[in-house]
């Protein structure tokens, strides 16, 4: 071979090299090694349960929410239930392993439930526990004050262990006791039958099976889930690596990385940049309303709205009317009169609309013959009229025994739409004479607000329909209850009659909102958002709280 052939063939060789060194290098950006989602907020170590996205990469549940909103089996095959409602048995699926390779059993999953009852963890001022939805409803305290004292366990023992220990079995969740009969047996006994109860079971957020190794306050948290932790960076992120173990088939993701990012807005830019590839995969992970319309607008990015049949995400604005002036329900009615709607659904265009109670209309469980306060703001003028409230001094705020009609709204960062609905709300308030300020705060200080009863009107998002307004549910929240609303939500979650159980939801809606105590409800959207040329085959889950359940199924990569 002469010199010049060598030199040639030398050189495609080279060249060939230098190609392939190139491939490698740009393999990962094309092929990323990860899914990296963009997330709100920091997974607690004293509650890695907060997160109901990410729970059900790690864990499952005995039973789920399908696709119509029915319950269908999970790590349960199939259950009975009494006569009665108060006896659930369920018989568990014998390939479910968890992902340290042993197998689910009745006694494991009976431990993982009554750990979140022996895991402390410390709440601030609250009030005493009640029995929960399983007993009886309790008095309950007028408000709760700053506790007087702690224990030597640094627990106040002048509130219930509700508040202190927030998962305490008997008075957060439905059930008695439970009973292991065999290995793939279990059954619950509640106090009464309880509705919602196998609904609430599908949640893993509240029913969630695992194993814990408290040496390891997040990492030592095993499931039966596709995923499991692998690294835990406080503040930072939080990486999950697929379950070899997994007794459903192979994830084809083999980690995924929750980025925490807090603003809203920042999420979307990020997604925009390719930092991220998904965001708003979980409730607290609300995209703003432009960032939705800017997103669609993108070629590589798919938006979806998620809905909810079995529980809408509503959120409202509550008037504290166990304080004056809102006693007068005349001043009440005249501040739900107040507000237009439509400026509100406009800036909630992709995420959410306006609602004439707690349940949207064309919700199956949406009352047909409640009575909202439409929109009247000349009536509402000639109501705080007739209530005392005048403009003496003509500055356009009315006063009434020298005190003007000053309130305050406070709410907080866990929606990003909130300040925008706050500020129209100021807006049209002041049309009416009612000077209204605006009080963002911290989530802490928000909950800390709302228990004390120091607020004039609150917006806030309202999780399970019968927590906030129900004395016999041992809610840390409660913003409005009467004898009335008790026993028509009784007579719905416990009643053993089913025509009078229907006839029961309708009437606590009517209830609530003849009231006057709610000027607004609105139910807002989940959109999740994904750039599609690195998430394939991505299908969210449709209904529930769990909204990426099927995500192990995806995978990730560029389009050909």
């Amino acid at each position: 071979m002469n010199k010049t052939v060598v030199m040639v063939t030398a050189g495609i060789l080279l060249a060939i090299a230098l190609a392939l060194s190139a491939c490698s290098k740009t393999k990962p950006k094309d092929l990323p090694a990860e899914l990296v989602i963009g997330v709100s907020q920091d997974f607690r170590t004293t509650d890695v349960f907060s997160h109901k996205g990410f729970n059900c990469l790690v864990f499952q549940t005995l039973v789920k929410t399908g696709a119509d909103g029915t319950i269908e089996p999970f790590l349960a095959d199939s259950w009975e239930v009494n006569e009665n409602g108060t006896s659930y048995t369920f018989h568990l699926n014998k390939n479910a392993v968890f992902s340290d390779g042993t197998p689910l059993t009745a006694s494991q999953v009976k431990a993982s439930f009554l750990y979140k009852q022996s895991k402390k963890r410390k709440r601030g001022p609250g009030r005493p526990a009640g029995p929960g939805p399983g007993g009886p409803p309790q008095a309950k305290p007028k408000g709760a004050g700053p506790p007087p004292g702690k224990d030597e366990k640094g627990l106040n023992p002048e509130y219930g262990v509700f508040d202190n220990q927030r998962y305490n079995l008997p008075q957060w969740f439905a059930f008695q006791s439970m009973d292991a009969i065999d290995d793939h047996t279990l059954r619950f006994n509640l106090k009464r039958p309880y509705t919602l109860f196998l609904n609430e079971l599908a949640t893993t957020h509240m029913y969630p099976v695992l194993k814990a190794d408290d040496a390891e306050p997040v990492t030592g948290y095993i499931g039966t889930g596709p995923y499991k932790i692998d690294v835990f960076k406080r503040t930072q992120y939080m990486t999950l690596v697929k379950n070899e173990h997994f007794w459903q088939g192979e994830p084809a993701i083999d980690r995924i990385r929750l980025k925490v990012i807090p603003d809203a807005e920042t999420r979307a830019i990020a997604l925009e940049a390719g930092e991220i590839h998904m965001t708003g995969y979980d409730h607290f992970d609300k995209i703003p309303n432009e960032s939705v319309l800017r997103l669609r607008a993108l070629p590589d990015v798919t938006t979806h709205r998620m809905t909810s049949m079995d529980h809408p995400s509503i959120s409202y604005i509550a008037i504290n009317f166990k304080m004056p002036p809102f006693t007068d329900k005349t001043v009440r009615h005249a501040i739900c009169l107040a507000i237009d709607p439509d400026p509100l659904d406009k800036v909630m265009s992709e995420t959410g609309r306006t609602t004439h109670g707690p349940f949207p209309k064309d919700h199956p469980d949406c009352a047909p013959d409640i009575d909202p306060a439409p929109f009247d703001p000349e009536k509402a003028r000639q109501l705080l009229a007739t209530a005392g409230w005048t403009d003496s001094d003509q500055d356009g705020i009315l006063e009434k025994d020298g005190q003007r009609l000053s309130l305050t709204l406070c709410f907080n960062s866990f929606d990003p739409q909130y300040k925008t609905i706050a500020e129209i709300v100021q807006a049209q308030f002041k049309a009416v004479g009612i000077e209204l300020k605006l009080q963002m705060m911290e989530l802490g200080a928000h909950i800390t607000v709302m228990r004390d009863g120091s607020y004039d009107l609150a917006l806030w998002p309202m999780m399970r329909y019968h927590m906030f307004f129900y004395t016999g549910h041992p809610s840390w929240l409660n913003v409005y209850s009467s004898p009335e609303l008790d026993e028509a939500f009784a007579a719905y979650l416990h009643g053993d009659d089913e025509g009078l159980r229907h006839q029961a939801m309708p009437r606590t809606q009517q209830l609530i909102v003849s009231s006057r105590v709610f000027p607004l409800f609105f139910e807002r959207y989940d959109v999740v958002a994904w750039n599609h040329a690195y998430l394939n085959n991505f299908k969210p889950q449709p209904l529930g709280w769990d909204l990426s359940m099927q995500l192990w199924k995806a995978n990730i990569g560029r389009k050909p």
